[in-house]
């Protein structure tokens, strides 16, 4: 991931979801980075409902 303020932010959501760290290495991928963001975001968007 090139975007390292969008990195962090992700970084900083896997970590506040209580995700698995792999998923933070599967970032520096450029093949894996784009489908973590998505599952991700889809991630904080269903936390958000739940509360």
């Amino acid at each position: 991931m090139k975007d390292q303020k969008r990195k962090r932010e992700m970084i900083r959501s896997i970590e506040n979801l209580q995700l698995p760290q792999h998923l933070i290495t599967a970032l520096d991928d450029a093949q894996q980075a784009k489908t973590v963001v998505q599952a991700i975001s889809q991630l904080q968007v269903m936390t958000e409902k739940w509360h």
